[in-house]
């Protein structure tokens, strides 16, 4: 009689007990759940009322998608569990039982008034993530045990969010390379890939060149948001860069006109060195007088010639890669240009930029 080999079994502990086929792998959990034992302030209560409220927390938590470890477990890792209450307390407890969270439930009972507290508390730093709290008037314990199912409920959708894992923001942009900023503090550069804080943000993507952008988003916890802009060029305010040529010699051309009718004011007025109506003494009377003339043309030429160079410049294409550096991801690039602003107004002009 020969007897067939049977592959082992694998045996996984939980909330109930479950046999694993070889080659099943276990689902890794990213969070963990810590509960504390029932704190019960103002008057007593029975260990048997206690023990059935505490099942009760334990159940409502159990059903959710993450790991919970039971105040008895708790208690055999961290004794001082039933007397925690601040947040050095709190990490020491998650520390030593491997928790990503800690639950505190604190029932007062006054007579027959009950008030219910359930905390949940981030086993990283001892910081208060979310809480429920609910209150009875003249019930008893199966009215508190409902209490706490409501409690370990709105816990439990916490939970399972935070299992999903944070908020991530996708931003793409055409032109890429376009600078990304949350609530006024620069994140980085388009394409943009990063973990973002839950809730509401204002959302600006800027271009240097281009009309930015703003939206107002909601950043949900475990969902990655994808924003995708396309940037508008800003209009120009001068002419193509042909025009700041032609713009350029028209003003030359003014100056020249200037000044050359400069040479000739206060003049003899002679036409191809003659004298249209010379005196006795063979001399011309009238005298050249072009101060209107050469005005004019200084006025115009320097308008044209300014014009022109404004024209050139701003068309020139002269930038400079500068380092920015952004919170939470490293250095990123981004690029500054050198140019000059030109602005051309009714008797001014003006000159911006880094010289």
């Amino acid at each position: 009689m020969s007897v067939a080999a049977l592959p082992p079994l694998t045996l996984g502990l939980g909330p109930s007990l479950a046999l694993a086929a070889p080659g099943d792998e276990p689902k890794a959990t990213a969070t963990k759940a810590a509960i504390l034992p029932l704190a019960v302030e103002g008057d007593e209560m029975p260990d048997a009322d206690r023990a059935q409220l505490t099942e009760r927390l334990v159940e409502g938590l159990r059903r959710g998608d993450f790991d919970v470890i039971a105040p008895d477990e708790v208690l055999s890792q961290a004794p001082d569990a039933a007397s925690c209450r601040d947040a050095a307390c709190y990490t020491a407890i998650a520390a030593a039982t491997g928790a990503t969270h800690v639950v505190r439930a604190v029932v007062d009972a006054q007579d027959r008034d009950y008030e219910v507290e359930v905390l949940l508390v981030s086993g990283s730093n001892g910081v208060q993530v979310a809480t429920s709290t609910d209150s009875c008037q003249i019930c008893g314990v199966v009215e508190v045990g409902d209490l706490i199912d409501a409690a370990a409920a709105t816990l439990r959708t916490k939970l399972d969010t935070l299992n999903q894992g944070p908020a991530r923001l996708v931003v793409d942009s055409t032109p890429p390379g376009a600078r990304v900023s949350i609530d006024g503090e620069i994140k980085g550069t388009t394409p943009f890939d990063e973990e973002v804080l839950a809730g509401e943000h204002v959302l600006r993507v800027s271009l240097e060149g281009y009309i930015a952008v703003e939206r107002e988003v909601n950043f949900v916890e475990g969902i990655a948001d994808t924003q995708s802009f396309t940037l508008e060029k800003v209009p120009s305010r001068l002419p193509p860069r042909p025009w700041g040529w032609v713009s350029l010699g028209l003003g030359i051309a003014s100056l020249g006109f200037a000044g050359t009718y400069a040479a000739l004011d206060d003049r003899q007025y002679r036409l191809f060195d003659k004298c249209p109506t010379p005196d006795e003494d063979d001399q011309c009377p009238e005298l050249w007088d072009t101060e209107w003339y050469v005005l004019g043309g200084a006025i115009v030429g320097g308008g044209l010639v300014t014009l022109g160079v404004a024209i050139l410049l701003n068309s020139a294409r002269r930038r400079s890669t500068n380092k920015v550096k952004v919170e939470g991801s490293g250095e990123a690039t981004s690029a500054r240009s050198r140019r000059p602003r030109f602005g051309v107004g009714p008797g001014s002009v003006t000159i911006q930029g880094r010289f």
